[in-house]
């Protein structure tokens, strides 16, 4: 938090401004004010919030085009020059004709001699001092006047000196009739008058506007952060980041964001808290800070590095304590703070910094022994407080040296941490006290039981290496072996060798059998790999056993909820009514975690039998309880859980980023990068992506059944089969189709393969493989008899009429098809119930019944409202095959440079990369309509080729027409 290290070298380069962004209510009606002449405005801010680009924006307004725009800025000279902006300004009038000047302009030949040949001569000079002015005076009025159409931007006006204010309250007083002003200048702790001592009083004819600049809020900071890194889309958790990391300010969320383009990722990992934290600060915000740190007294610089060794904001006398300055000397000090910008009031009688970057330049600025100093001081101020910090504590004690206090402090941090369920913070301070404590195993246990919250994969290295050189009890042993296991058990390709670990630790902790509980009913959960579940069943019977000698009720309901989760994956309709028996809440924090997995655990469980309102009812409490809790693993676990409800939900809108920003947070956490990668092969399936749909599958494990969450991987295998079998690749899906069938099989959870049996079935048939296709229907169906699983039943459904249509039987299949639909559209899954609604009516359709082209158009509109343009494209290409499709008779909207939606969904596959043979295949359409798609797209984008498409589309999918 305040190791100052030596810079490293470093080049910055400046690309232009960023996109503007987070003004834009200002802007509008600074515009509307100022399209009223004559007009003034005056913008106020802080140091960094945009003022000047403000003023830059105004400037290039299309509503000022007709006219002159005139710019001048203050200068914080010793001796500036009189009426400097206003003249500086005035150097550009002559850019277009004037009108009538009387000879009283001739007094600005002499201050403006780039307009010498526009102005009428100099008149003698007064010998009065105050006429003479005067009269300048009133020549710059009459040259504004005979400009024109004009708006005159004057920035830094805090700097002014006397002359210039006197000018701008002498033409505030009357101002010409077609001049707009606008005025900005640097607020600060002073109160109003404002930046030139006294109120400017314009004419009541005159529009005026004040504009107070506070803050971007984080839209606009994730708009600029997404504007200089150049990514589609910021994720919520990094810009709220970004935002508190800069405090909103402009000024600083561009220097950091450019410092971050320019800083090198870690292996594996993007944008996160860890990379803000770890962030240089940037150059220029380095140097503005420590320029103004300069230019403060001594007292007041002493104060604002005593501010920013203590880190947070504290009351005046903290600060005094901690600075060594005493009540009268705080006073005047604090005041000096405060104007110099440096400290700011951020909450009642408490100071600090707006924002952490600035503390971090000043506390970078203080020599190494003074910040010993100030530390070791902190640490006496803390200490006497009634209630010390002990998170404050210990990283104070760090930074000063102090071994011993620092680890007495960081332990007890670690276990408020615990307490308040912040398990990311308990886990930095272990793993930071674990290489100094004496007591190792005591500090590594307690890190590998509060890691069992969260994932983090630094953690496994440190457990594996305490195993490794440390001699340790067989029963602590035990127990760090066991959370191992169990966070390997959690990680890509790990799965076996992290049973392997909790088997041995069950061993270990034959005299702790209340620790080996937990590593009994992890082993007897089945859902992960080939296991058969005759294997768990065995570890479920000795959980059981265990179950009933348990005291510690954070562990009778850890094993509690483990069984009825598995209970509920098996489809045990009793496993819900024991969930309805439970307690609603614990008494403890470690319950609490308990019962958040729960109904974690139990949303993943109902919604793969089907019960999917349910279902997304366990999720949204679930999260919530998981965020109290600070369960961190669940609240992944549960996020993966919510995309894939809403997949099967067919609510897709967003939902693309939604999955893509879950997986990127946990790219190592086994079950979350599964669980979204199936659900973007999915999407992609059905937009006719059929490539990234193959590398989104295999990344869900379909290849490797034995590594990945078993409902997962039949689930992805379902979706390639149907991927393969719609490129007429009937030899791969069959491939497929065994391998699933095989895992299936072999681990024993028919429920689990609801998805995969229409699939497989579709698969056997077209290869005339009908012994297989039969058995499998029929074996799923005992496999699932009697289970309390909906999906089950829908799919079931749909593999028999997979086999009725592929016999022949055109109706009665389409009779069974329509049957499957129902179920399909009560759980709602909408993309699947549609599906089986198209093959009914195509199987009708077969058979002759002309009506049935109803039922077809509905699927179609159907698929076009979710999003499934592959498929709403072979509907059309049906329809139009039957002759029942046609343009609407009331002629097509005409979309002039706009692209139709059509054109749309030809932009995008084109910015995807796609061919013109691609995009026809996807869309049902002759490679002719697609080439004059392509051309019209080209030209309405204004891209000069395919490649240029992507760029020109705007961030939401519509077309920004150039």
């Amino acid at each position: 938090m305040w190791q100052a290290v030596p810079r490293p070298t470093s080049v910055t380069v400046r690309t232009g401004p960023t996109a503007f962004s987070g003004r834009d209510h200002e802007l509008t009606t600074m515009v509307e004010v100022l399209g009223h002449r004559p007009a003034a405005a005056l913008v106020e801010g802080e140091p960094g919030m945009g003022r000047s680009r403000v003023l830059a924006e105004l400037a290039r307004r299309r509503e000022f085009a007709g006219g002159r725009v005139l710019r001048g800025t203050c200068q914080p000279l010793r001796e500036p020059f009189p009426y400097g902006p206003v003249l500086e300004a005035l150097r550009a009038a002559g850019d277009q004709p004037l009108g009538p000047l009387s000879p009283v302009a001739g007094v600005l030949r002499p201050l403006l001699p780039e307009l010498a040949d526009q102005l009428p001569p100099s008149p003698e000079p007064l010998d009065d001092p105050g006429a003479q002015r005067h009269r300048v005076f009133r020549a710059v009025r009459e040259l504004l006047v005979a400009c024109g159409p004009t708006i005159m931007l004057v920035d830094d006006l805090q700097w002014a000196d006397e002359g210039t204010g006197d000018l701008m309250r002498f033409l505030a007083a009357d101002l010409p009739p077609e001049l707009a002003v606008v005025a900005a200048y640097r607020s600060g702790p002073e109160p109003w008058p404002g930046p030139l001592g006294a109120p400017v009083r314009a004419a009541p004819t005159v529009h005026t506007a004040r504009v107070a600049l506070g803050p971007l809020d984080v839209a606009a900071v994730r708009a600029m952060a997404a504007d200089v890194l150049e990514l589609p889309r910021i994720s919520d958790e990094f810009a709220v980041k970004l935002h508190e990391c800069t405090g909103g300010i402009p000024f600083v969320v561009e220097e950091t964001v450019r410092a971050l383009r320019s800083a090198p990722l870690p292996a594996g990992e993007g944008l996160s808290d860890r990379l803000l934290e770890n962030l240089e600060v940037p150059a220029p915000l380095r140097e503005s800070v420590t320029e103004r740190l300069a230019a403060l007294p001594e007292q007041a610089a002493q104060l604002t590095r005593a501010a920013a060794v203590l880190a947070v904001p504290a009351e005046p006398a903290t600060l005094g304590d901690v600075a060594g300055l005493g009540a009268e000397s705080l006073r005047a000090a604090l005041l000096a703070a405060l104007g110099g910008g440096l400290l700011a009031e951020l909450g009642e009688n408490r100071y600090g910094f707006r924002h952490p970057l600035a503390r971090k330049a000043v506390y970078d600025a203080v020599s190494g022994p003074e910040r010993t100093l100030l530390h070791t001081e902190a640490m006496r101020v803390l200490d006497a407080l009634p209630s010390p910090p002990s998170l404050l504590l210990a990283q104070h004690a760090h930074a000063a040296g102090r071994t011993q206090k620092w680890l007495c402090y960081a332990e007890a941090a670690a276990d408020e941490a615990i307490a308040h369920g912040e398990t990311s913070r308990a886990i930095d301070l272990l793993q930071a006290a674990l290489p100094a404590a004496d007591d190792v195993g005591r500090l590594a246990t307690k890190l590998s039981e509060v890691a069992l919250r969260g994932f983090r994969p630094d953690v496994i290295e440190t457990l594996e290496g305490v195993l490794e050189d440390r001699p340790l009890p067989p029963a602590v042993r035990g127990t760090i072996r066991l959370s191992l296991g169990m966070l390997l058990v959690r990680t890509i390709g790990r799965l076996e060798r992290g049973r392997e670990e909790v088997a041995r630790a069950v061993a270990e902790l034959v005299d702790r059998p209340e620790v080996a509980a937990r590593g009994i009913t992890l082993l007897a959960q089945p859902i992960d790999g080939l296991t058969p579940l005759s294997w768990h069943e065995r570890w479920t019977r000795r959980a059981r056993e265990v179950h009933s000698g348990l005291t510690d009720p954070e562990l009778r309901l850890a094993l509690t909820v483990d069984r009825i989760a598995s209970a509920s994956h098996l489809g045990d309709g009793t496993a819900w009514a024991e969930f309805e028996a439970l307690p609603d809440t614990g008494e403890s924090v470690a319950e609490r975690v308990q019962l958040a997995r729960l109904w974690c655990n139990l949303s993943d469980a109902q919604s793969w039998a089907g019960h999917l309102d349910r279902a997304t009812r366990l999720a949204e409490e679930g999260s919530r309880r998981a965020t109290d809790a600070g369960a961190l693993y669940a609240i992944g676990l549960v996020q993966g859980t919510q995309a894939r409800l809403a997949w099967f939900r067919g609510e897709w809108d967003g939902l693309v980023e939604t999955a893509e920003d879950v997986r990127s947070r946990y790219p190592e956490l086994g079950p979350i990068v599964m669980e979204t990668s199936l659900v973007l092969g999915g999407l992609a399936a059905v937009r006719g992506e059929f490539a990234v749909a193959q590398q989104h599958l295999a990344r869900a494990s379909v290849h490797s059944p034995g590594d990945g969450p078993i409902p997962v991987v039949l689930c992805a295998a379902s979706v390639l089969i149907g991927v393969l079998l719609a490129g007429d690749d009937v030899a791969g899906a069959c491939s497929v189709a065994d391998v699933a069938v095989d895992a299936a099989r072999r681990k024993g959870g028919w429920v689990w393969a609801a998805s995969l049996v229409p699939a497989a079935a579709d698969a056997y048939t077209r290869a005339g493989r009908w012994s297989d296709a039969d058995a499998f229907v029929e074996e799923f169906a005992r496999g699932v008899a009697g289970r309390d699983s909906p999906l089950a039943v829908a799919s079931l459904r749909a593999g028999r009429a997979v086999l009725t249509a592929a016999r022949g039987k055109h109706l009665a299949a389409a009779a069974v098809f329509d049957s499957a639909a129902a179920a399909y559209a009560a759980l709602p899954m909408p993309y699947l119930a549609t599906s089986m609604a198209e093959r009914a009516a195509c199987l009708r359709l077969l058979a002759g019944q002309r009506p049935a082209v109803d039922a077809l158009a509905s699927a179609a509109a159907a698929f076009e409202q979710l999003g499934a343009t592959r498929d709403a494209g072979r509907c059309h290409h049906l329809l139009r095959s039957h002759g029942a499709w046609a343009p609407s008779q009331r002629g097509r909207r005409g979309y002039g440079r706009e692209l139709s939606p059509r054109e749309r969904e030809v932009a995008r596959m084109l910015a995807e990369g796609r061919t013109n043979r691609e995009i026809a295949d996807g869309l049902f359409l002759s490679p002719r309509t697609v080439e004059q798609h392509v051309a019209k797209v080209l030209r309405k984008l204004g891209a000069r080729a395919r490649t240029d498409v992507a760029r020109r589309l705007s961030a939401d999918g519509a077309a920004a027409v150039s």
